[in-house]
């Protein structure tokens, strides 16, 4: 393993022959990095380095934000291009459980991965939020699927649905953000 720099000033970490005369992150002086051992090991880190959950979690987001704006379009707007509509609505509310169920998994391993646990308190709000969120999307497929687009009170209903599940990609994600800067246990 390379050898590694922190900056005392801001915590960024890098490469010993990575960095010139100033912090990368902050631009302090050279002279305020110290030596530092990575107390992850090499496996974990590489899983981490992948950054899984992140990439992953931002299809379930976008499938919920895309769906929860053409809910709203078809509610409002109900003239305006409506089977365009319904044909694009339909299969994203279809795929919005995979893609949250996907996300949800990738979560807990990163938890386990991260933090060699999942039962924290943040851990645990963000499987309650992401179990609501998962509940949700459901709820919007079996909608969209069983009674179909058309139908007026499920335009409300869809719009609802959807919005309470951007309010938790919302939470989830300021939660899962204040866990960016926590130590990892080695």
């Amino acid at each position: 393993m390379a050898e590694l720099l922190r900056c005392k000033s801001c915590g960024y970490v890098v490469e010993a022959g990575k960095v010139g005369e100033v912090c990368p992150a902050c631009g302090v002086p050279r002279k305020m990095m110290e030596a530092w051992k990575d107390p992850v090991s090499d496996r974990r880190r590489l899983i981490l380095g992948l950054d899984i959950h992140p990439v992953i979690l931002h299809f379930s987001v976008s499938f919920c934000a895309s769906a929860f704006v053409l809910a709203l379009v078809a509610l409002v707007l109900p003239g305006f291009y409506p089977d365009q509509v319904a044909g694009i609505l339909t299969p994203l509310l279809v795929v919005l459980p995979l893609a949250v169920l996907v996300s949800f998994l990738s979560g807990l391993l990163d938890g386990k991965v991260r933090f060699r646990r999942t039962r924290t308190p943040v851990l645990s709000r963000k499987k309650l939020l992401g179990g609501a969120f998962f509940v949700l999307s459901i709820a919007a497929a079996t909608l969209a699927l069983a009674v179909g687009p058309y139908v007026p009170w499920v335009r409300i209903v869809d719009v609802v649905v959807l919005a309470v599940g951007v309010l938790c990609a919302g939470t989830l994600a300021r939660l899962g953000k204040g866990l960016l800067h926590s130590a990892f246990p080695g």
